[in-house]
């Protein structure tokens, strides 16, 4: 698997947990739970981007060079 989806997915799924663990044990105050959901999502939305980005940039570069091209 790529990093970025790796990466991603781990970032989901902390989200999910700090969710769970203000949801049984109000860890946080709730304005700070909330900053820390949202920057959680941002980063998330920061990691994918880059992901398919870079996805795209490798595969334009493939079909550029007529490697993958149907004949």
């Amino acid at each position: 698997m790529n990093i970025g989806i790796i990466t991603g997915t781990g970032l989901f799924v902390l989200g999910i947990l700090l969710g769970i663990a203000q949801l049984w044990f109000a860890v946080w105050d709730p304005l700070v739970f909330i900053k820390l959901e949202m920057t959680i999502g941002a980063l998330i939305l920061i990691v994918f981007a880059v992901w398919f980005v870079s996805k795209e940039t490798r595969e334009d570069k493939i079909n550029s060079s007529g490697e993958h091209l149907d004949h």
